[in-house]
């Protein structure tokens, strides 16, 4: 049990992990030192840890695979003074049970310096850059009486200790397009849509908005439309993506270049079912409110979409799915909770799906500067 007081986890602490699904694009296989890269659902590289032998899948580049990870867990955050980045890895062999992990898994441990990119308060998960540029999704144990994301905000350098994300299953599926898709997955997103305002009112349930969960991210505004709340901001990760806002990022006097820290209400799934179809589709329809939709006033314009799509990876503990649309976009999404029992019950990574939703919707735009 050295091994396992030297790591200084607590079983309490492994037990907060959450296992995501997800489906991936092998580019690199070492099955002796239990190490695998693949292409994610984002487009982005990720080296993984695994905790099972490789060998017999005899994985080789470009093969797809459907992984169940262990999400990486952050048990140790705070502000830090130092603003150089860094980055520390030691790799242990469990001695025993610990949690979801198992004994004679390989565990992989770091420790540094990083800069926030993003905090979900809701989800307790946060988005660390780290020295080499690479972005880092993490869950983050939250003590009693003491919640770490009280003490920093987006932007700041944190000194963190954390257990990495680790593969506890790898399964090997048969050939399909999705190879393909990734490798041609283009960092812009999807072209910039602006549908004909409908001039009816559209009706939401209050209750969906108890379902919505808040984000900030910091990000280039790089396209304004004027008269109308849109905008297309270049996020950390370098990807674009078109923002539907609650108020005139124009008339606000925001403009193209400018950095800003953006407050939204992640994309939201009201209607989700299982589908024959085989090709992607979808269609956006733009709304306004009839009534205030908590903070979102009434009249603001909110985007609805609904079509076909693939699900590349689902998280049950995180109430979240994450779509490919028809154009290689990637959309991770949250699931509205009446919706769960009947999603999660049949669904899996590679299903065809049609989906209903709502668009994220930025509440809330101010200079980064400013914070």
């Amino acid at each position: 049990m050295a091994q396992r007081a030297e790591a200084g986890f607590s079983t309490e602490q492994l037990e907060a992990f959450e296992i995501t699904e997800m489906k991936a694009t092998v580019t690199t296989s070492l099955p002796a030192e239990k190490v695998i890269e693949v292409i994610d659902p984002h487009g982005h590289r990720e080296i993984l840890t695994v905790g099972i032998d490789l060998d017999p899948l005899g994985l080789k580049k470009g093969d797809e695979v459907s992984i169940s990870i262990l999400d990486g867990l952050v048990v140790e955050l705070e502000a830090s003074a130092n603003k150089d980045l860094s980055f520390n890895r030691e790799d242990i062999i469990l001695p025993a049970d610990m949690g979801k992990l198992k004994k004679g898994m390989r565990v992989a441990l770091a420790s540094g310096t990083a800069q926030v990119i993003s905090i979900d308060r809701q989800d307790n998960s946060i988005d660390l850059l780290g020295p080499l540029g690479g972005i880092n999704n993490l869950d983050v144990v939250i003590p009693d009486g003491a919640n770490p994301f009280d003490r920093i905000k987006v932007g700041d350098t944190v000194d963190f200790r954390l257990i990495q994300p680790l593969a506890v299953n790898v399964r090997k599926l048969p050939r399909s397009s999705t190879g393909e898709a990734l490798k041609d997955f283009r960092e812009n997103g999807e072209p910039l849509l602006i549908s004909p305002l409908a001039a009816q009112e559209v009706s939401l349930k209050s209750e969906l908005l108890e379902a919505f969960e808040l984000a900030q991210l910091n990000a280039t505004i790089e396209r304004l439309v004027p008269g109308q709340k849109l905008l297309r901001v270049k996020g950390s990760r370098g990807h674009s993506m078109l923002i539907t806002s609650a108020i005139d990022p124009s008339a606000a006097g925001f403009k193209v270049g400018d950095q800003v820290n953006i407050e939204m209400l992640q994309g939201l799934v009201v209607d989700l079912r299982s589908s024959q179809q085989n090709q992607l589709t979808l269609q956006r329809e733009d709304r306004r409110l009839g009534r205030d939709f908590g903070p979102v006033p009434a009249g603001a314009r909110v985007a609805m979409a609904t079509g076909t799509a693939e699900v590349v990876r689902l998280s049950r503990t995180d109430h979240k799915l994450t779509l490919r649309g028809p154009l290689g976009k990637i959309h991770k999404l949250d699931i509205r909770p009446e919706l769960e029992a009947e999603v999660f019950a049949d669904l899996s990574v590679g299903d065809m799906v049609d989906f209903r939703l709502i668009k994220p919707i930025a509440i809330r735009i101010q200079p980064a500067a400013q914070r």
